[in-house]
């Protein structure tokens, strides 16, 4: 495959610099930019191994196979993944890119030195660097082994700046903001709260803020010109709102809302508008099917075409898989349903919002709508990306005059789940 004039601008920058910042929407190209200069990199012998960091589901699907798409035949790219010994013998193993998860980083820095033959560090989505953690805490230390750095996303700030530090860091080596978090806060921010947990960027301060890791940054522009029309349609599901729920939300308002634990009282009340709600002890206690039948009325409308349902919560997993007249498949079966001619592909957002193409299918159904807009917008270009040649249409079900209705609206203003709540509890 040929890079367009954007694309090598961007290879240039990798071949020339010890870091970079890769910024471009989904299908823009970002993994075959990131091979390409990998591939002359390793052509000049500037380095002679690539170290992946990615979702799990893109270290499986994407970077194997954008490899073999872009005809780059020097590079050999392995998957670790298994047992600590099944991991061992695939870095051991000859292949010159090795793709391992965020969440086997503590094993691979702390409990071996399986890394120290990688002079090259790629970061596939970074913002799973934002809050930190176990994989960046085993990493941050070893930042400066790797000769050349390169972290990837397509959302850097979907949610707010304050998670630039950690994805900044992962590229430079605290180069542009720093080594220090609380420093850097107290200079472009501003705490909301008196225990400094919230903070918001100064309102002057964001320019300086972006000056100070721009060298850092190549971003690929859009192209969702050139693809056909995307409808989004919010389908509502009436009657979801029912005596469990009014009682819940009662309960609610009078043990007081924390930000604490507004998250949790903002999964229960989603949980009773899709029709079901966890017990303490983990069981399912059914209410209503609702929205299943909403959704076999749009399944029943695309009947012989593929289609990609997406879930969130395991009750809503278990639904679709005894969806009667309809094949259902899993993400472990993608290739079956790449191969057939229809069926539904069951979809959870954080386990394939990143990289992998279901262009095959035109046609998305959120069971419920999804906090993060980052996951969200990432999930629907699963099938609105390059290669795309049909008109896509995405529905999201939602309970009518339940919280399913503030999560859609507020999403877009990026509300924290404590604001959201009150709000909706209120209303």
């Amino acid at each position: 495959m040929n890079l367009n004039a954007d694309q090598q601008a961007a290879v240039t920058h990798i071949f020339e610099n010890e870091s970079t910042y890769l910024i471009g929407p989904m299908g823009s190209g970002k993994t075959g930019v990131t091979l390409t200069a990998i591939d002359e990199l390793m052509a000049g012998e500037h380095i002679a191994r690539v170290l992946v960091v990615a979702p799990k589901r893109v270290c499986t699907d994407v970077w194997p196979a954008e490899a073999k798409k872009w005809g780059l035949d020097r590079l050999n790219v392995a998957v670790a993944t298994g047992t600590p010994a099944q991991r061992t013998k695939i870095f051991n193993s000859p292949a010159n890119i090795v793709c391992i998860s965020f969440e086997l980083l503590p094993w691979l820095f702390k409990e071996t030195r399986l890394w120290q033959s990688f002079d090259m560090l790629v970061i596939d989505e970074l913002t799973k660097l934002k809050a930190g953690g176990a994989g960046f805490k085993a990493l941050r230390g070893k930042l400066n082994h790797f000769d050349v750095r390169v972290g990837m996303t397509g959302t850097p700030v979907s949610e707010n700046f304050e998670g630039l530090f950690y994805q900044v860091f992962a590229v430079d080596g605290g180069r542009s903001f720093g080594k220090n978090k609380m420093a850097w806060l107290e200079m472009y921010f501003y705490p909301t709260d008196f225990n400094n947990y919230n903070w918001e960027i100064r309102h002057d301060m964001a320019p300086a803020l972006i000056s100070a890791f721009k060298h850092l940054v190549v971003s690929l522009p859009g192209y969702t010109a050139e693809l056909p029309a995307l409808t989004d349609t919010i389908v509502a599901v009436e009657h979801c709102r029912t005596d469990e729920y009014n009682d819940m939300t009662r309960t609610f308002i009078a043990e007081g809302v924390h930000a604490a634990n507004a998250a949790v009282m903002t999964g229960k009340l989603q949980q009773l508008a899709s029709g079901f709600l966890y017990d303490d002890g983990g069981d399912t206690y059914d209410i209503h099917y609702l929205k299943q039948d909403a959704l076999q009325a749009l399944l029943s409308r695309y009947a012989g075409a593929p289609v990609v349902v997406v879930y969130q919560f395991e009750a809503e997993r278990t639904r679709l898989l005894t969806t009667p007249n309809v094949h259902i498949y899993t993400t472990d079966e993608l290739d079956q349903w790449r191969a057939a001619a229809d069926g539904v592909l069951m979809l959870h957002p954080r386990s394939a919002g990143h990289g992998v193409d279901l262009t095959r299918s035109s046609v998305m159904i959120f069971m419920s709508p999804v906090w993060s807009r980052d996951l969200t917008e990432q999930t629907k270009a699963r099938i609105y990306r390059r290669g795309q040649t049909s008109a896509c249409h995405v529905y999201t079900l939602i309970g009518a005059d339940t919280i399913d209705v503030d999560i859609v609206a507020r999403v877009e203003g990026k509300s924290a789940h404590h604001a959201l709540l009150l709000g909706h509890l209120k209303g």
